[in-house]
């Protein structure tokens, strides 16, 4: 799936956080599927005919990087690192976009992009999106990476 062309804008969730760029990007990352994706990770993609289906091996910061379900479509390190995807459901993008805010500050966006094509996929949307699933887990994940970055800036000595 290319990254050139985002689909439809569906939500997005920032959040500000005390450590510079690099740090909350190193942090975004920590958080991308690993060259062995988990058994959850594997079991989605293959009930759900994820695209791209298995893991290349190539590392998570890697243009061109795929794990199930995901494949990384856009790194501009330590600013934007975007993932791209789709399953029987939906052809998704997700897009983290960090920002400095001031010294040793940075405010972190996670964009999420999607179209839910065809019967199936609008009652998909309905479940996930509508019933706000998506947003409870976008909230989360910001929170996570903000919870990793600020200790991680805290242990290094940059805030």
């Amino acid at each position: 799936m290319s990254g050139d062309v985002l689909l439809p804008f569906v939500d997005a969730w920032s959040i500000d956080i005390e450590a510079p760029p690099r740090v909350v990007w190193d942090a975004v990352l920590a958080f991308a599927p690993g060259a062995t994706p988990s058994l959850w990770l594997r079991a989605f993609a293959w009930l759900w005919r994820a695209r791209p289906a298995v893991s290349n091996g190539l590392a998570s910061h890697v243009l061109g990087a795929e794990r199930p379900g995901f494949a990384v479509s856009m790194v501009v390190p330590p600013a934007t690192y975007a993932l791209a995807g789709r399953h029987r459901f939906a052809r998704y993008q997700l897009v983290f976009r960090i920002g400095q805010r001031g010294p040793g500050q940075s405010r972190l966006t996670a964009e999420t992009y999607a179209t839910f094509p065809g019967t199936a996929g609008r009652l998909y949307r309905m479940l996930l999106m509508d019933a706000r699933l998506h947003g409870l887990v976008m909230w989360a994940m910001v929170r996570l990476v903000r919870r990793r970055a600020e200790a991680d800036a805290r242990r290094q000595g940059e805030t």
